[in-house]
């Protein structure tokens, strides 16, 4: 007997089960993200920002130059069955909205301020403890090259954030050309120019601040002096305003003077907008370096291991779909978002239902009419027409967080019972 019910409990897991990594959102969950989804992108909109809608997948020879190498190894592709060709699911939006700037939105008036809502995918590692299909809500301003467009996109995402309640956040920021103007300059110490495995060691040694690891590469390759003792302090850029000073001191060349000038007049910028004590300056990160030309952020709360949202400057990505154009944004995390209000635990969110009308086959006529009064007057509002008692209603009503019932009681006396499932309370009403 034991035998067959671990059998059958098998056989029922198997019919039912969805890939590792995807996710079922019953109900309750499914409104969390949608009243989230609706929540941010109203934000978006009171900052003149328009949604715009992409297809789930796409030819991957005309999306993947704007995919990174690394979002291209975990992206799930397949074969169409109608051309043959490759196709991938989104592992990004942002790509495709440089496709749709470079396209059909060549002509339009710029800068352009796009918003979008939809599902990513992405191979994770079982391990890595993040889904493999991820929501996001993000937003694009397109056409403008300036440290004011780069403070509003993060101002844009921090009020998106704000709106939850969430106000205990940290804004990371940092900038591309800081670490590659100073890794690029080890040349004009050097005969031979370092290799590109070198460069790339070197800045995953400082981004992880392995101090020992960077001393052995620069020893390995005879960098000696003041030049190895600055590269030996980058990992130590990272805390408040004062940080960009200390990076001016170190620095030795044009490309990462010009980060930190820009990175000071965005942080400036941002003061403005009162994120002053949000800011954190991180200038050894090397996150997604050769995705971001400029500016990249990310914004941290407490208790949750990911981003809520992150972003940043990418200038080149339109380009490569055949049209130059300068583009920032971001995109926010809504798993991440739904976890950080669950954390406060204030995440309460009112979707009750405020009656059930419960009404015989033979009075369906009158319970269709008083349904639709109530829902006229705003009222949410299920009919049922299998539930005759009290009791079997009440205890529907209590599962399911109805607010009350209404009964259709005798159809000749024309009279109805009300039941307020919270307090219990019962009144009897007289309709035509």
């Amino acid at each position: 007997m034991v035998k067959s019910l671990l059998m059958k409990k098998v056989i029922q897991d198997s019919r039912t089960k969805i890939p590792s990594g995807m996710a079922t959102h019953l109900p309750e969950d499914a409104f969390l993200r949608r009243h989230a989804q609706e929540k941010i992108l109203s934000t978006f909109f009171k900052w003149g920002y328009k949604e715009v809608l992409t297809p789930v997948f796409e030819y991957y020879d005309v999306l993947s130059p704007g995919i990174s190498s690394r979002l291209t190894e975990k992206s799930y592709k397949f074969v169409d069955r109608e051309s043959g060709k490759m196709m991938l699911l989104r592992p990004d939006i942002t790509p495709q909205i440089a496709r749709m700037v470079a396209g059909i939105l060549t002509d339009e008036p710029k800068p352009l301020r796009l918003c979008y809502y939809g599902n990513v995918f992405r191979y994770e590692e079982s391990h890595a403890g993040r889904d493999r299909e991820m929501f996001q809500v993000g937003c694009e301003l397109v056409g403008i090259e300036s440290p004011e467009a780069d403070a509003e996109v993060i101002a844009v995402a921090s009020e998106a954030i704000k709106d939850f309640g969430i106000t205990d956040f940290k804004i990371v920021i940092g900038q591309a050309g800081f670490l590659n103007g100073i890794i690029s300059s080890l040349n004009r110490y050097k005969e031979e120019t370092i290799s590109m495995e070198f460069e790339h060691s070197l800045q995953d040694a400082i981004s992880r601040k392995d101090a020992g690891l960077i001393k052995t590469l620069l020893n390995n390759t005879g960098i000696k002096g003041k030049v190895r003792n600055n590269i030996l302090e980058v990992p130590n850029l990272f805390g408040g305003e004062e940080i960009l000073i200390k990076a001016l001191n170190i620095t030795n060349n044009e490309l990462s003077k010009e980060a930190i000038e820009n990175l000071r007049k965005i942080y400036s910028l941002l003061c403005l907008y009162g994120l002053k004590d949000s800011i954190l300056i991180d200038l050894c990160d090397i996150r997604e370096i050769d995705y971001y030309t400029g500016l990249f952020f990310e914004i941290f709360t407490p208790g949750i291991p990911y981003p809520v949202g992150a972003g940043g400057r990418y200038d080149n990505l339109i380009g490569k779909f055949g049209y130059d154009c300068p583009s920032t944004g971001f995109a926010i995390d809504i798993e991440s978002i739904i976890k950080a209000m669950e954390k406060q635990g204030d995440f309460f969110i009112d979707n009750n239902i405020n009656y059930l009308v419960v009404v015989k086959k033979e009075d369906e006529k009158i319970g269709i009419k008083l349904v639709r009064e109530l829902r006229a007057k705003g009222y949410i509002v299920i009919m049922d027409t299998g539930l005759y008692d009290i009791n079997s209603s009440i205890s529907y009503a209590k599962k399911n967080k109805i607010e009350k019932v209404i009964i259709l009681g005798n159809k000749k006396e024309k009279y109805a019972s009300e039941i307020d499932i919270k307090t219990g309370n019962k009144k009897i009403m007289t309709y035509n």
